[in-house]
């Protein structure tokens, strides 16, 4: 605040606070008495600290050694602490769970001297055929946790530029090609890239 009021004087700019509406409807008034009480209590950073809470809360610390799963991260965790997190979850698994260190000790195994080990959850469930259908669920269930809600925002704002009211007879085969060439576009990725991709996942053959 100190430097914010240094520069401000130097460009004779007045600090002052946003004005208060009597009848609030899309603006939220914060009471307070001086500009420098206002912004400290700013209601942005006040969602933002709730909602990191409310994202990393203590269950999800309670099951986060499940990501010990994980091929590439298989020494971050122990076995303890991956049955320990298991437990959450256990009227969720396909078979008993008292199996399931028997399944970890096989599982750690399979990979020990393996070259092209899966960087991700969602690549470690296809190399668990018949034989891991536990571990095969927890690593579904990790994959699955929100641990931020950047995703489903950028789809649902994606929809909204594509089937307007001016769009709205659309199909959904094509709705969901120009959806999916959007949401998982990557860096450096070409006009006729993205053409191509959307050829592919909208018409026949």
């Amino acid at each position: 605040m100190e430097t914010v009021s240094k520069i401000a004087s130097i460009v004779n700019v007045d600090i002052k606070m946003p004005r208060i509406y009597n009848r609030q409807t899309k603006r939220v008034n914060v009471s307070s008495n001086s500009p420098e009480e206002y912004f400290k209590v700013i209601p942005f950073l006040d969602n933002l600290i709730s909602q990191l809470h409310s994202r990393f809360d203590e269950r999800l610390k309670q099951v986060l050694p499940l990501q010990g799963l994980i091929p590439c991260k298989l020494h971050l965790n122990n076995d303890d602490s991956i049955l320990s997190a298991a437990f959450t979850y256990e009227n969720d698994l396909p078979r008993a769970i008292s199996s399931l260190c028997a399944k970890l000790y096989m599982w750690r195994n399979k990979w020990k001297n393996a070259e092209n080990i899966p960087q991700t959850a969602t690549e470690a469930m296809q190399h668990c055929q018949h034989l891991f259908p536990n571990i095969k669920t927890l690593l579904q269930l990790i994959s699955t946790l929100p641990v931020t809600s950047a995703t489903p925002e950028r789809t649902f704002s994606t929809f909204k530029r594509l089937k307007t009211y001016l769009r709205s007879t659309i199909s959904q085969k094509r709705l969901n090609g120009l959806a999916f060439t959007k949401i998982n576009k990557e860096e450096n990725v070409t006009l006729e890239e993205i053409v191509q991709v959307f050829i592919k996942k909208t018409l026949p053959g």
